[in-house]
């Protein structure tokens, strides 16, 4: 009866360090705010990973949450800030959705002596190769694409320049300061290009200076190319763009092999994204029509040969 009832202690015993080192390896995930778009995020990283995940706003976030776990997932740019000034080197961290100009900075600022194999991103941003060659597909005759930085997005001057003449087209750029008047520096970049990227900087694009350049562009038959379908509503002539769930299907695929024993990926850009469409702007452009579904597919298609 003692041999039985020790055997039983000892299973109980074990079940409880069982359950409670399962505890301790649930993944945290650290929403920048409780708004619709995190939440989004939230949920489809549960539905993806089939996980249990303990979830902090970063009002609700206490010191003691963040330690003994090996993974850390932190939602928007104000979460990743914060999770990277606790960072400790025995987890690994996936900051997700934010620019990928946004993280860059934030690495700099706050690890830049340490070891970055333990963390990694999803940015919601597109590649600018995926970009361009979008506003290629949409006008193939083009021979010249305008885009403007600013000092935040500076960075992006090389990529832009070696994926543009990937592409086969010439780049017109200009920089922007808040200082500048934005139509003494757009207007020669549109008049002479065929096509206008517009990069997801806010220094160069706020609303009032989105609305003048969709006019300008329009005027001139210059297509414009957008990051968000708020863009393509508004005159520009397509977008690309990833919604918070597809960023969340992403980060909920990783978290599963991070849990399965796999590396840390590196860095990405999204691995799903929509293409919209305005054919009112397509028309007044003299575009020829396109099918969004071939227009998706021949991105991808690109994406998987070069």
């Amino acid at each position: 009866m003692t041999r039985f009832l020790s055997r039983r202690l000892l299973a109980g015993l074990l079940c409880c360090l069982l359950c409670s080192a399962a505890q301790a390896e649930r993944a945290l995930m650290v929403l920048s705010d409780f708004g619709h778009s995190y939440q989004q995020v939230r949920d489809a990283t549960r539905a993806t990973s089939g996980q249990s995940i303990d979830v902090r706003t970063l009002d609700q976030l206490t010191p003691a949450d963040h330690r003994q776990r090996s993974i850390i997932l932190a939602v928007g740019s104000r979460a990743c800030e914060q999770m990277l000034n606790r960072y400790q080197s025995d987890s690994r961290l996936v900051c997700s959705f934010l620019p990928s100009t946004t993280f860059q900075q934030l690495i700099q600022q706050l690890l830049p002596k340490q070891e970055h194999q333990g963390v990694s991103a999803i940015f919601i941003d597109q590649p600018l190769l995926r970009q361009i060659r979008l506003a290629h597909l949409i006008k193939p005759d083009a021979n010249t694409l305008g885009a403007a930085l600013s000092s935040a997005s500076r960075s992006l001057r090389r990529p832009l320049e070696n994926s543009t003449r990937s592409v086969g087209l010439t780049l017109h750029l200009t920089y922007l300061s808040t200082h500048d008047n934005p139509a003494e520096k757009l207007i020669p970049v549109i008049q002479g290009s065929d096509l206008f990227l517009v990069i997801p900087d806010s220094r160069v694009f706020n609303r009032t200076t989105s609305k003048w350049l969709l006019h300008l562009a329009l005027r001139h038959q210059v297509p414009v190319i957008g990051f968000s379908e708020n863009y393509t509503h508004a005159g520009a002539a397509a977008s690309i763009h990833s919604s918070a769930v597809q960023i969340g299907q992403q980060t909920g695929e990783w978290l599963t092999r991070l849990q399965a024993g796999e590396p840390l990926p590196p860095p990405s850009y999204p691995a799903y994204f929509d293409i919209s469409i305005n054919p009112v702007a397509m028309r007044t452009l003299k575009l020829s029509p396109v099918d969004l579904d071939s227009l998706k597919q021949a991105l991808l298609h690109l994406e998987d040969t070069h």
